[in-house]
C-alpha cells in the first residue's frame, strides 16, 4: 500500500520525484532528499519513491504540506497495511529527522490506496507572505519576514486586492509564452485576504513599521503564478505600477 505523509518544514526546494542521492552534494536541500534519507535510514531494504503534491516551490516554508511514499520489502514484496504501526513509524521518522538537525517534522501519516496521487487529490492550496517594513527585523521574524525598503499604502493594496478577489481572471499573461499553448485553461478564481497582526516584540518596534501578511488561495496555481501576482500587488502598493 502507499502511505500519505503529512509535513511541515522550512527552507527547503522541491524538485518533482527525481533523487539525487548518488549525485554531487548540492547548496540546494531537496524535500525528497531529506525524507529519504530519513526512510532508508529507517528501513534501509529498499529505496523509496516519493510523490509531492506540489513541484513549483523553491526555498520556502511550509505549514502543511503532502507526500506519498512508495517502498517495497525484498523481493518486490509490497508493504501491507498490517506490517507497519504508523505511529512508529512516524515517531521514528521524527526521531531521525531530529538527530540530523533538519526543520523537517511529519505531522501526521495514514494508508491509503496505491493509486492515490497527492497532487490530483489536493482541493486547494494556500500561500503566506509576511511583510514588514521596519529594517530592524528580529532574528525569529527574519526567515519568515519579507522586509519591504519603500513605503507601503496599504489603501491602494486593499484596491487592488479588491479588483481581483474571488473573480474569474485569465492570468494567462502569468505564463511563459512557449507554455501558453500548452494549457487548456489559464482562468483562475483566487482568494486574496490581507491581515495586519501584531509583530513579534512590537513594543521595540518603530511606531511607523507596517507589518501585514498575504493569504492567496486557488484550487490549481498556474507555475510561479502566486509570486508574480504577490509581486504585482506589491508594486501597486509601493506606488510603482
Amino acid at each position: 500500500m502507499r502511505i500519505l505523509v503529512y509535513l511541515c518544514y522550512r527552507g527547503y526546494s522541491i524538485k518533482g520525484t527525481f533523487s539525487a542521492l548518488n549525485k554531487s552534494v548540492s547548496s540546494t536541500n531537496f524535500l525528497q532528499d531529506i525524507l529519504e534519507k530519513a526512510i532508508l535510514r529507517f528501513c534501509p531494504a529498499r529505496r523509496p519513491k516519493i510523490l509531492l503534491s506540489t513541484y513549483t516551490e523553491c526555498n520556502v516554508h511550509s505549514l502543511c504540506n503532502t507526500a506519498t511514499i512508495d517502498f517495497e520489502l525484498p523481493g518486490k514484496q509490497k508493504l501491507g497495511i498490517g506490517e507497519l504501526n504508523i505511529p512508529w513509524f512516524k515517531f521514528n521518522l521524527n526521531r531521525i529527522l531530529i538527530e540530523t538537525n533538519r526543520t523537517m517534522r511529519i505531522l501526521d501519516a495514514r494508508f491509503v490506496h496505491d493509486a492515490f496521487e497527492p497532487k490530483l487529490a489536493a482541493i486547494h492550496r494556500t500561500y503566506l507572505y509576511r511583510f514588514i517594513t521596519d529594517p530592524s527585523i528580529t532574528v525569529i521574524e527574519q526567515p519568515l519576514s519579507t522586509y519591504l525598503s519603500t513605503p507601503i499604502s496599504l489603501s491602494l493594496l486593499h484596491s487592488a486586492i479588491s479588483l481581483i478577489h474571488n473573480r474569474l481572471i485569465d492570468y494567462s499573461s502569468f505564463t511563459l509564452p512557449e507554455a501558453r499553448h500548452l494549457l487548456k485553461d489559464t482562468h483562475r478564481i483566487v482568494d486574496i485576504k490581507l491581515s495586519e497582526p501584531s509583530s513579534l516584540f512590537s513594543n521595540l518596534k518603530s511606531k511607523s513599521s507596517t507589518n501585514f501578511c498575504l493569504q492567496l488561495t486557488c484550487t490549481n496555481f498556474l507555475y510561479q503564478m502566486v509570486r508574480r501576482l504577490t509581486t504585482e500587488l506589491i508594486y501597486v502598493a509601493q506606488g510603482k505600477l
